[in-house]
């Protein structure tokens, strides 16, 4: 089997794709909305509208994950084809 450069650019851009979303839908979900509710939860402050901004955030973060990772396999499977 022949890798070429053109695979290792494919599985680059994929994995880059795969990590950003981790990076965007995991870690900031957690570091900003859940978190967010956690410590007013703990704080005895939380809201109705605190709850419900925080599940517009996490929405919005996931689906900004999303859109990281369409175009991360959008990239990989454009050097996959073979032309």
């Amino acid at each position: 089997m022949k890798i070429t450069w053109k695979a290792l650019l494919a599985l680059f851009f994929y994995t880059l794709g795969v990590v950003g979303w981790f990076y965007v839908g995991g870690w900031m979900i957690l570091r900003g909305p859940v978190r967010g509710v956690i410590l007013a939860h703990m704080a005895g402050d939380l809201s109705l509208i605190k709850l419900a901004v925080a599940l517009v955030q996490g929405f919005v973060y996931l689906s900004l994950a999303g859109g990281v990772w369409c175009i991360g396999y959008m990239l990989s499977d454009h050097f996959r084809k073979d032309e």
